[in-house]
């Protein structure tokens, strides 16, 4: 089989199981009509073998692991993974620069649990502009949108796109997006 071709400023879509994946799938299911993807990060570095994918896990926005090692997924892996519709990988329409540089401003930022209320708030109420933690804490889905902008000179801009803050841009709200393909 013939491994992808993977580039820096990439977005890995994944679709998890745990409670914050669920309650992000139904979110996904009342705007989208499908339950979609629950999580994304951006590759910020491309190996031989393997690639970085920076993300916002339960402890903070990482680029590495708890041990010091790099937060790394096997390219076989992702290539399985986006066989078997588990994953998926979408590229911005416009050149990114500085995409590490734009990166390691978020790395260690603690998780915005706070900001999945603020999107199951928002789907209740239909509220767009309640922002509960801003760039102190983020989800993976603000730590990518905000990457995106600072590292597209401001051209992808999902907050005008969804006409809601950051701290409420979902995966799947990236996901279709007309700013990546």
């Amino acid at each position: 089989m013939l491994t992808m071709k993977y580039k820096i400023g990439q977005i890995v879509f994944f679709k998890g199981n745990g409670f914050f994946s669920k309650l992000i799938k139904t979110y996904n299911f009342i705007n989208y009509g499908e339950t979609g993807f629950s999580h994304t990060g951006i590759i910020t570095k491309v190996e031989r073998d393997r690639v970085i994918v920076s993300e916002a896990l339960s402890n903070g926005f990482i680029n590495t692991r708890k041990d010091g090692s790099p937060n790394y997924y096997y390219k076989t892996w992702l290539d399985m993974k986006k066989r078997k519709c588990e994953i998926d990988i979408k590229t911005p329409i416009f050149k990114l620069i500085n995409v590490e540089k734009n990166t390691n401003k978020y790395i260690g930022i603690p998780y915005g649990f706070l900001d999945i209320l603020g999107i199951l708030i928002s789907l209740v109420f239909k509220f767009r502009f309640i922002s509960l933690t801003g760039a102190k804490r983020l989800i993976c889905s603000e730590a990518v949108a905000r990457i995106l902008y600072d590292s597209s000179n401001k051209k992808i801009n999902f907050q005008e796109e969804f006409n809601k803050c950051y701290d409420l841009i979902s995966p799947m709200d990236i996901y279709k997006s007309k700013f990546v393909q």
